[in-house]
């Protein structure tokens, strides 16, 4: 929805009735209905440790391995989510920079450096910030649910705080180009936490008087909803009149608590797999329920079959003992008396099923689950062999994160640029940016290039075509070396450096590098009039002796 770009009344700068967003928010839980039951199912498999989707619990309750026979789903949500923080954000190396859009911008030295300053400024705060630790359950929760939402406030002590808001916690409403616009949050409070943060006067009686009764352990839900605000006064910099609008509502009691705002949009939504018309994502997950299932049935029936085996029935006869056979250690049994052959009468079934067939049914389903959750990708190094040389190693590791391409597209568009933006206008407010140089003031406009390995992987087709050029041109030039004057060499570095995303501040500027070559070419000019003068003057000399030489001999001759 466009922003109206008007200085409004102060009577038009209104959001939302509050019994309109919770009415709101009701049917859009209902909507969804469809997918909490099968998040839960995923939940079961993939993801135990996460809140349920569709059943009531308390904290510890959710651990529920009922339907785990075989640990392979735990493990593949783990390496999922590993993999993606290791490869896309890594909290050991760079994964992104920034650089001017102006193209006209792309060289100039001061302009580079302060960019990369404030890329280092957002590295620091992201470190210094819960940024790390709140991704890798949003990349659990898009690998496992398909949708993960993430949350960016601003902090006093940190500068940045982030939330991986549960999908139950969570309501999503697209634009008309299918871009997250709207979202609804619930939270639960305690008397304690809502007094805490509204004060005793604004809160409802149910929750004062459950405060003066002491009873702390029933909570009550509240509503945030935020959204872009369609009309507001530009001029005014309040909270009513942020582009963005955060409000705070009293479900049960349909009233509006507190009225906030935001500059950027605080919210982020990554859909692994995106339909349109529907604001929740596919998964990886999703693909591969199918094959949990089999694989912890399979493991459940090969489980009986080994204890068949280790233990197996026994048959007897039914007037051969008195009391129920026991079977255990040092276990007494009584019989009747009388002539009875235990190596006849009394044998063990030879019903055991085959425990090895079974075993290589929970290998087959085993590798299809980690096929579809990308285990095989982020755990390339598996499959290689020592016969394999780095660059074919490289080549097949790039190849394989290929397949991941849309998921990261949609990380990058959905969460990551969003997170960057938000946190260079937190750190500017907050006064914690060096002021840009005069080019920047007048075009400040930047674009976020992102050089982790699985972003880079995306961009290794580039490098190996240029690759490939350089290296025909270079073949060519053994026989026509006129060819080479088709390569701009300062080019191909800065094209070069570009696609591997390598720290521009190693470069020199234009300005240096042209100084560099005229110094040079002052230097090999001198060094070639002196080479010159030296030459005529060996050469003098040479003659000065020979005809030296040449007297001598004709005084010796008389």
């Amino acid at each position: 929805m466009a922003v109206k770009q008007i200085q409004a009344k102060p009577e038009q700068s209104k959001d939302k009735d509050p019994k309109e967003l919770v009415d709101r928010f009701k049917q859009l839980k209902g909507a969804r209905s469809n997918f909490e039951s099968y998040w839960q199912s995923l939940h079961d498999y993939f993801y135990i440790e996460s809140p349920n989707a569709n059943r009531a619990y308390y904290p510890g309750t959710e651990l529920d391995a009922t339907f785990l026979y075989d640990s392979t789903t735990l493990e593949c949500a783990d390496v999922f989510a590993s993999g993606f923080m290791n490869y896309l954000t890594p909290p050991s190396s760079k994964w992104f920079k920034l650089r001017a859009k102006n193209p006209g911008l792309t060289d100039n030295k001061d302009v580079s450096d302060y960019l990369e300053t404030v890329a280092e400024e957002v590295y620091h705060t992201l470190n210094k910030s819960n940024f790390y630790d709140q991704m890798y359950p949003s990349y659990k929760d898009s690998g496992v649910y398909g949708t993960s939402v993430l949350l960016e406030e601003e902090d006093i002590l940190e500068v940045a705080r982030f939330y991986s808001v549960p999908l139950k916690q969570v309501c999503i409403v697209e634009d008309a180009r299918g871009r997250p616009a709207e979202f609804y949050i619930e939270f639960e409070y305690t008397p304690f936490q809502a007094i805490d943060r509204w004060g005793v006067d604004k809160v409802s009686d149910a929750i004062r008087e459950d405060a003066k009764k002491g009873r702390s352990d029933k909570k009550y839900s509240f509503l945030l909803v935020i959204a872009k605000r369609s009309i507001r006064d530009i001029v005014s910099d309040t909270k009513e009149n942020m582009p963005i609008s955060a409000l705070w509502v009293d479900v049960a009691e349909k009233k509006l608590m507190e009225t906030g705002g935001y500059n950027e949009f605080p919210a982020m939504a990554h859909r692994f797999d995106k339909r349109p018309f529907i604001s929740w994502g596919f998964s990886p997950a999703m693909k591969t329920l199918p094959f949990a299932r089999i694989l912890n049935a399979m493991a459940k029936t090969n489980l009986r079959a080994m204890m068949k085996r280790t233990d197996p029935p026994i048959a007897f006869p039914d007037n051969a003992f008195i009391m129920p056979f026991n079977s255990n250690p040092r276990a007494i049994n009584y019989y009747k008396k009388g002539k009875m052959d235990g190596q006849k009468d009394i044998f063990a079934f030879n019903n055991y099923g085959d425990p090895q067939t079974g075993m290589a049914a929970i290998e087959y389903y085993t590798q299809q689950v980690k096929s579809l959750m990308y285990h095989d990708v982020f755990l390339a190094f598996d499959n290689l062999t020592k016969q394999m040389n780095n660059p074919e190693i490289m080549e097949r590791i790039n190849e394989k994160m290929t397949l991941l391409g849309p998921a990261v597209g949609r990380y990058i568009g959905e969460v990551l640029n969003p997170i960057v933006i938000r946190t260079i206008g937190i750190l500017f407010r907050k006064g914690r940016l060096p002021d840009p140089p005069d080019e920047l003031i007048q075009d400040g406009r930047y674009e976020i290039d992102y050089v982790s390995q699985l972003a880079q992987a995306q961009k290794r087709s580039e490098l190996n075509v240029l690759t490939a050029g350089l290296t025909l041109i270079g073949q060519m030039a053994q026989f026509t070396p006129e060819v080479l004057d088709k390569i701009d060499p300062d080019q191909t570095v800065n094209t070069t450096w570009d696609i591997l995303g390598a720290p521009v501040a190693v470069l020199r500027d234009d300005k240096e590098v042209q100084q560099i070559r005229e110094n040079r070419a002052q230097q090999q000019a001198i060094d070639q009039e002196v080479a010159i003068a030296g030459g005529i003057a060996q050469a003098g000399k040479t003659a000065a002796e020979g005809d030296k030489a040449y007297n001598e001999s004709k005084q010796v001759g008389k």
